[in-house]
């Protein structure tokens, strides 16, 4: 485990480098209702939550990388947000299909109208990414290709590994098969 948290401030600290010197954002509108970002952070969370109308959050975080300055659960639900937990692993994790279904229903949970849905990992670049592409896959009934192409155009340094992006593409046939069948 020290390994792995040594590895979380590392990488940790290299978003906060790719920020400032490469001009990457923390955190990207992808579409009116969705957020894909990097640690809700408490030193600015207040202003995030304020100006996009946060409601809801989805963190895609180990319970390892919830930590004193990461906006969590229970800190969540005393700002009066709605949030959901689903742990994947950093680096070489894929959520598992009930994760995705999950994050899609809390999503679409979000009705009201000028709501927002902040979806996040540590860097807002593969987790949070691959549940957003899911659910863009479902609501707009379009291609893992597609769907990541329409993210990368907002926020280009999104990123899969091969086994993210396998499963991303099954997620898509399976999702496409349930579609098709008669109710």
């Amino acid at each position: 485990m020290f390994l792995r948290e040594f590895v979380f401030y590392v990488s940790t600290g290299y978003s906060f480098v790719r920020k400032y010197l490469a001009g990457h954002k923390w955190y990207t509108r992808i579409t009116p209702k969705l957020i894909l970002g990097a640690l809700p952070l408490r030193s600015f969370w207040d202003e995030v939550q304020r100006t996009e109308n946060v409601t809801h959050i989805v963190s895609m975080l180990e319970p390892f990388e919830v930590k004193s300055f990461v906006i969590g659960s229970e800190e969540a639900e005393s700002r009066g947000l709605k949030h959901l937990s689903l742990p994947v692993r950093d680096f070489v994790g894929v959520p598992t299909v009930e994760q995705v279904e999950a994050g899609i229903t809390f999503i679409d949970s979000c009705t009201d109208p000028n709501g927002t849905v902040y979806v996040h990992c540590k860097a807002g670049r593969t987790r949070s990414a691959f549940l957003l592409a899911c659910y863009l896959m479902r609501r707009d009934r379009i291609s893992a290709e597609h769907a990541v192409k329409l993210i990368k155009q907002k926020r280009p340094h999104i990123k899969f590994t091969t086994a993210q992006w396998s499963s991303l593409q099954d997620f898509s046939q399976i999702d496409s098969s349930q579609q098709e069948k008669p109710p």
